[in-house]
């Protein structure tokens, strides 16, 4: 973006030293360059390179599509329309009764049906179910962005991170489990017992690092037979890690593999993001 400022001017060279720069730095957190990233000139402000392509009278070295057209070529990603309803509670309020806010993960959902609000195990029921409009919709599907009106439970009890779901499949909550991690901009090196805070969907924990068990080779991604005593910056590791907030009560996750939005979270200490990570396995209280 931004390629018409006046230190720019369309530069084929400014251009390449910013998308090499940054195609490095994402090749280091898990991304093939040439399959996983595509990179064109634009410019937001004037919107030329979003809707129709860069002319050639001002960008004459860029045969990239606009923005609009690349984005509508892609691949639609695979919807979970028939499996079990999921939906993490990203936001609560009171509005003639108790009101979440979420975006459907998988599933349908309908009115005046029975769901489960996780980790309290609270049987709901949908008395109101809203889209991106004040008219109320009969039902809303996996993707939708949607407000409920819900009965059975407080809004009081129901905190962001939440998660509503079928009661014929509950989503998992665990207080640990495996993840692959990718340290991206940590100061010192991150050992068993490091604390920092995890985001995972609309959650927000503190976690620790139960242990260390692999350390991941750089291109091949295959794991150290033997467990590493520390890691640090750049490095890729399979970690245990533990939720310590709400009394090690748990977060509603699941694996990636299953549920990638539910099972993909970030790593911040002191400010900044330090690890991206995917969970691999979940660990029950019976297994741990």
């Amino acid at each position: 973006n931004k390629m018409d400022d006046p230190t720019v001017e369309w530069s084929e060279e400014r251009y390449k030293e910013c998308t090499g720069k940054l195609a490095q730095f994402l090749k280091g957190v898990g991304y093939n360059p040439k399959t996983d990233l595509h990179f064109m000139p634009i410019s937001a402000q004037t919107t030329l390179g979003i809707k129709n392509p860069v002319p050639k009278d001002v960008c004459p070295w860029n045969d990239s599509p606009s923005l609009l057209d690349y984005l509508d070529s892609m691949q639609a990603l695979e919807r979970k329309l028939n499996a079990p309803f999921l939906m993490p509670v990203a936001a609560k309020y009171r509005d003639l009764g108790t009101m979440i806010e979420g975006k459907i993960e998988s599933g349908v959902i309908k009115k005046d049906i029975k769901y489960l609000m996780m980790p309290n195990r609270v049987e709901t029921t949908i008395s109101a179910l809203y889209g991106e409009t004040e008219d109320e919709i009969p039902n809303a599907t996996c993707g939708d962005q949607i407000r409920l009106r819900i009965k059975g439970i407080e809004e009081e009890d129901i905190m962001p991170g939440f998660v509503l779901c079928s009661p014929r499949r509950p989503v998992n909550c665990v207080s640990t489990f495996e993840a692959q991690i990718v340290l991206l901009d940590i100061k010192s090196i991150l050992s068993a017992g490091f604390n920092c805070v995890m985001h995972v969907h609309a959650a927000t924990e503190e976690v620790t690092f139960d242990a260390l068990l692999h350390k991941l080779e750089k291109g091949t991604g295959r794991k150290s037979k033997k467990a590493p005593g520390f890691a640090t910056k750049g490095m890729s590791i399979i970690a245990r890690l533990k939720v310590t907030s709400n009394n090690g009560a748990g977060v509603c996750i699941e694996t990636f593999a299953e549920y990638p939005t539910l099972g993909r979270f970030t790593l911040r200490d002191q400010g900044q993001t330090i690890a991206i990570g995917k969970v691999t396995k979940l660990i029950h209280e019976e297994a741990a």
